[in-house]
Parts: structure tokens; C-alpha cells; sequence
């Protein structure tokens, strides 16, 4: 199907067969059913070299794949083309983010050229990538520990819950909605961590600046008059964006893109060392923390540079 497809690790070939396409979930099973076998050979051909690439291409390939099925008729190598490809990018996905559009857009290219490869250009455009939210100022970070805790405010244990995880544990947004009261453990005598369920499952230590911000959240939760554990009673994935949203310090509004941005860039300032901040953050590219490296506003001196290089 390509030009020397990579063999496939056995890791990555059980993500390609296991991946389940949470953004067609409303589509038709029969659709569905028809795609998918589609979608995961032409995956495979691309050889994706880690599970993290692997879901990437599935993440775009498969609605894609839907709506051709659906529309133009048939899904192959050769329904992914340029034409097709920007179609359904900036036509049928228009109220996308920038962000969104630009990583459905490389991803499918990315497939595109590996399976059909005589559909596209050798010289193909480039395609910019969006530069790293930027982390929240520390005034600014301090004004919404204040703002998700005020006591006359809808739904605190929501506004408690968001702010504390996101920008005190970096977690995203299905991480937050998943969460528990009993997920979080006493670190030494005064602290927290919190054991992350889903796909990226790792124990992350709670920021202290808002530990007493998911305290708070706990004990409502246990206030509660109907017993639920979770801190987001709603099940739907997209529960903790929506409130992260409408939580504000005047214009400024609170994304959990740019909590989770603050929350890196904190570590890095702090000087958590990679392998750790890998261990506790789940997946980042390097380019994200290349963009948080350059915008932290953090130096060393030549000489500090040289002196933590002798580790090595």
C-alpha cells in the first residue's frame, strides 16, 4: 500500500487493533463497522513507530474515513488526497479550533502520503504548528485560586474541582471528570497526590499553591446530599472544559489547555527533572516543552549550565 511500510511494533499493532473512535461514537455501527477495518489497515501501512503516533493517526483517520464513506462514497488510499483532505478540514470542520484543524490536517496528510503517495505533491506545503498556550501569570494563577473558591458561586465543588486539578496536577479534562475522592493520597504530612485514571494512568503530587483548593473540594463533596464519590457528577467528557471555561478573572477565561500549560511550566521553573516531569505528566512533546522553555522566562548561566552538565 506505501513505499516500504516500517514493520509495526507489537505494541503499536495493539493499539491500531484495540483503539476505540470516541469522536464517531454517535456515527452509524453499520458505518462504523464498515470503516474501521479500513481505517486501521491504513494505519498500519503508515508504521507508526509508537503507540502515542499510532493514536494520533487513528484520532484523525477515522472520522475522516466516516465522512468519506458517508460522502464521497467509498474510503481508501485514494479517497486520501489533498482535495478531500482540506475539504473536510476547513469546510465540514470549520468551527474547529486552529489548533485542531491544523493537527487533523498534518496527521492526514501524514497518512495520505504513505498510502497515496502518487495523489500527493513531492514538495508538499507546510503546515505551521500552533505554539503552547501560554502558562497563567503568577498574579493571574493567584487570582483564580481565589475566583474557583468564592462561596457564593454555582456549583463550587465543579469550580473547586477544575481549578485544583488542572492547574495544581496538570490532569485533562476526562482525567478530571473520571476523578474520585478516594483517588487522592496523603503525601508526607501535608500534601496530596492524586492517582490519575485512564489511558495515561500515573501518580501526580498535587501544586502546593492548590492543595488546600482540592481539600476544600473534598469536604463539599462529602457534604453532598446525594453520596457520589466524584468530584463531576456529569459523565460527559467534555463536563470539565465547559466549567474550566466559565470560570474568569475579568477577560481572562480559564482553559484547561492553558492550566495544564501552567502547571508544566511551574515544574520547569521548579527544575523537575524530565524523566520525573515524564512519570507525573503523561505524554509531552518536546515541542511543547520547548515552547513553555522558551516562554518561562527562566535562565541559567553559562557556568550554572556547565556545572548540572557534569552530571552526566
Amino acid at each position: 500500500m506505501n513505499r516500504g511500510t516500517t514493520p509495526t511494533l507489537p505494541e503499536v499493532a495493539g493499539v491500531i487493533t484495540a483503539w476505540v473512535p470516541h469522536s464517531v461514537r454517535d456515527a452509524d455501527p453499520a458505518v462504523l463497522a464498515a470503516v474501521m477495518p479500513v481505517v486501521r489497515s491504513l494505519v498500519a501501512a503508515v508504521g507508526p513507530v509508537t503507540p502515542m503516533a499510532a493514536r494520533r493517526l487513528l484520532w484523525a483517520t477515522a472520522p475522516f474515513s466516516v465522512w468519506a464513506h458517508e460522502t464521497v462514497g467509498s474510503v481508501g488510499p485514494e479517497d486520501i488526497n489533498p482535495r478531500n483532505v482540506e475539504v473536510w478540514v476547513t469546510v465540514i470542520n470549520r468551527r474547529r479550533p486552529p489548533g485542531w484543524r491544523n493537527a487533523a490536517r498534518a496527521a492526514l496528510r501524514h497518512v495520505g502520503r504513505s498510502v497515496n503517495p502518487h495523489g500527493w505533491p513531492e514538495l508538499p506545503d507546510e503546515v505551521g504548528r500552533p505554539p503552547a498556550c501560554s502558562a497563567l501569570h503568577p498574579a493571574e494563577e493567584a487570582a483564580f485560586i481565589q475566583a474557583v473558591g468564592l462561596p457564593d458561586a454555582d456549583e463550587p465543588v465543579l469550580r473547586l474541582a477544575v481549578g485544583g486539578l488542572s492547574c495544581g496536577a496538570g490532569m485533562r479534562g476526562p482525567e478530571i471528570v473520571a476523578a474520585q475522592i478516594g483517588d487522592l493520597k496523603p503525601v508526607g504530612s501535608e500534601r496530596l497526590a492524586v492517582q490519575v485514571r485512564g489511558r495515561d494512568a500515573r501518580l501526580v503530587p498535587i501544586r502546593e499553591c492548590w492543595t488546600d483548593v482540592v481539600r476544600r473540594a473534598v469536604k463539599l463533596v462529602g457534604e453532598r446530599s446525594t453520596p457520589c464519590d466524584r468530584f463531576i457528577i456529569s459523565t460527559d467528557r467534555n463536563a470539565a472544559a465547559r466549567a474550566a471555561n466559565s470560570i474568569s478573572i475579568g477577560s481572562i477565561r480559564l482553559s484547561l489547555r492553558r492550566a495544564r500549560a501552567t502547571w508544566l511550566t511551574a515544574h520547569i521553573v521548579a527544575g523537575t527533572p524530565l524523566l520525573v516531569l515524564r512519570q507525573i505528566a503523561g505524554p509531552v512533546s518536546a515541542a511543547t516543552l520547548n515552547d513553555l522553555l522558551a516562554a518561562s522566562g527562566h535562565t541559567v548561566s553559562a557556568e550554572q549550565a556547565v556545572t548540572e552538565g557534569l552530571r552526566a
